[in-house]
């Protein structure tokens, strides 16, 4: 289920502030950013056999700062909701997924750290809300590339998920110029194998150690905060062992929404 989109979970573009206090010496402020956009299809973990919506789906988040401290929301629609899935009345604005993060951000000489705690909810689903903790961290290569890494792991049981369940990636991104930029990445994980919902809503895990995906991409500004952005997913693996397909997505997105 979750983050094919931590481009724009954490990377919410330039910020616009607003003012909570200040004194002689600093003005302290909140940092806002948001951003807006329309997928292809919403491709969670290089999950292509299984998309979270097979159809055009509508992405939103939204970003406070202030100093290191941050929270987030981001939300997408679903093709599906867990109401139905679980065979119980289903309503429209069941088909979402919302996630409420906070984080720490820090920046040393070469590394920047973003330490970041996220709750996933599914309205009606039961056994559905989990919370998972990550790390990135990155580093600038030069003035145009860098890489970053990521690790992130489930902290209990749910219907789709081990406790321990982890996530590995790392991403390495490119500006050929001022307009258009590339990147490529590979994502792999760790499956628990013994949970509360295994055997159950879960499945059988059979697959411990998988490489899960590998993707590379563009993105082209074709106006001032809009991007328009195009992936090529090669599928790996899931838990059950399944091959994953090869699958493009192709998405516009309106980045550094007006917040104040």
């Amino acid at each position: 289920m979750r983050m094919f989109k931590q481009t724009v979970l954490f990377g919410c573009a330039a910020v616009s502030s607003v003012y909570c206090f200040a004194d002689d010496a600093e003005a302290k402020k909140i940092e806002t950013s948001g951003n807006i956009s329309v997928v292809s299809k919403y491709i969670s973990r290089g999950l292509t056999n299984a998309p979270e919506n097979d159809d055009v789906a509508l992405q939103a988040a939204l970003n406070l700062a202030y100093g290191n401290f941050y929270v987030g929301y981001w939300g997408s629609t679903l093709g599906y909701s867990y109401p139905e899935l679980e065979g119980k009345k289903s309503h429209r604005r069941d088909k979402f997924e919302h996630d409420f993060i906070v984080g720490y951000t820090y920046s040393s000489e070469n590394y920047d750290w973003n330490f970041w705690d996220a709750t996933y909810y599914y309205p009606g689903g039961s056994h559905t809300t989990s919370n998972e903790l990550g790390l990135n961290v990155s580093r600038a290569l030069n003035d145009k590339t860098s890489v970053t890494a990521g690790v992130s792991t489930y902290l209990y049981d749910v219907a789709y998920a081990n406790q321990g369940d982890t996530f590995y990636t790392l991403d390495l991104t490119h500006q050929l110029n001022d307009k258009l930029g590339a990147h490529v990445g590979a994502a792999g994980g760790y499956f628990n194998d013994e949970g509360k919902y295994e055997g159950n809503e879960l499945g059988n895990t059979t697959k411990q150690h998988a490489f899960r995906y590998a993707t590379a991409g563009l993105s082209y500004e074709v106006a001032p905060k809009l991007t328009l952005s195009g992936d090529y997913i090669f599928g790996g693996y899931d838990r059950f062992g399944d091959k994953q397909r090869d699958l493009a997505v192709f998405g516009i997105g309106y980045a550094n929404l007006n917040l104040k």
